[in-house]
């Protein structure tokens, strides 16, 4: 049976919303222990939500989760996540093709389609590889992989992104084009500027 893990390990996923998936893989390796290669839980259509102190901290979807018991691995296929903050407001949503997490290790892959909106940052990330490391706070793409980033009126896409939870800051290592959009004065504005200018030539 072709199973979620192996897809992973074939095709080499915001942040802390990757922590969601504790336990949940999707397993495409190739294994030489059987029983490695055989999900101990498999769910369809599945749904995980986790509260803290009450109130939801995680939310999410996927269309099918692996659970692995040998190495702890976890994989979920069409990943919907969404992660909320200590007041229940919700911070970060996103999707991914594939998610697959290694809890024992803190590490954390999302593959394919990747979207991830952080509402606190006003900022939207999409890449095809994301790599986030728990134990670093370090987020990563693959070297080549191109990965854009938009916030407000601007977006800037290179390869080589790197992005540190401590602090705060991410870089791209080349390949580096971007565009900023300037806004059109409103009617207001503009009104007041041409009065401005009339006064100012009488």
């Amino acid at each position: 049976m072709f199973s979620i893990k192996d897809a992973a390990k074939n095709t080499v996923f915001t942040f802390i919303t990757l922590l969601i998936c504790q336990g949940c893989s999707l397993n495409y390796g190739t294994e030489q222990n059987s029983e490695a290669k055989v999900a101990e839980f498999t769910f369809t259509n599945a749904s995980f939500i986790r509260y803290e102190e009450n109130k939801m901290s995680i939310n999410l979807k996927a269309e099918k989760l692996e659970q692995y018991k040998t190495d702890g691995s976890s994989y979920a296929k069409n990943a919907e996540f969404k992660t909320y903050d200590k007041d229940g407001v919700l911070d970060t949503d996103g999707f991914c093709s594939l998610l697959a997490a290694d809890t024992k290790n803190e590490t954390y892959s999302l593959f394919d389609g990747i979207s991830v909106h952080i509402y606190s940052k006003e900022m939207l990330i999409r890449a095809n590889t994301l790599h986030y490391n728990g134990k670093t706070e370090q987020l990563t793409s693959g070297i080549d992989e191109d990965v854009t980033i938009e916030r407000k009126d601007t977006s800037v896409t290179g390869t080589g992104f790197a992005a540190s939870g401590v602090n705060r800051q991410f870089s791209f290592s080349k390949n580096i084009t971007g565009t900023v959009k300037e806004k059109q004065d409103s009617e207001s504005e503009a009104e007041e500027r041409d009065e401005y200018h009339r006064e100012t030539a009488e």
